[in-house]
């Protein structure tokens, strides 16, 4: 596999990261928050997927090759 193939390979990957991330923040954690109906527990597992998502994308993306 050529350097532009991996590359794009660990893009899409971070990419991918990055939207489920910001879903379980804003469906888990914002949403609830805002209603008035905050579930304390499913914001806390929200806020730390958001944290490992986030993490393993800049993970990824440090691996891209110049």
């Amino acid at each position: 596999m050529s350097k532009a193939a991996r590359n794009e390979r660990r893009k899409a990957f971070a990419t991918t990261c990055n939207a489920l991330a910001v879903a379980f923040f804003i469906s888990a954690f914002l949403q609830p928050l805002l209603s008035g109906r905050p579930n304390f527990v499913a914001m806390i597992s929200a806020l730390l997927a958001f944290v490992v998502l986030q993490s393993g994308l800049h993970y990824v993306l440090g691996q891209v090759e110049d």
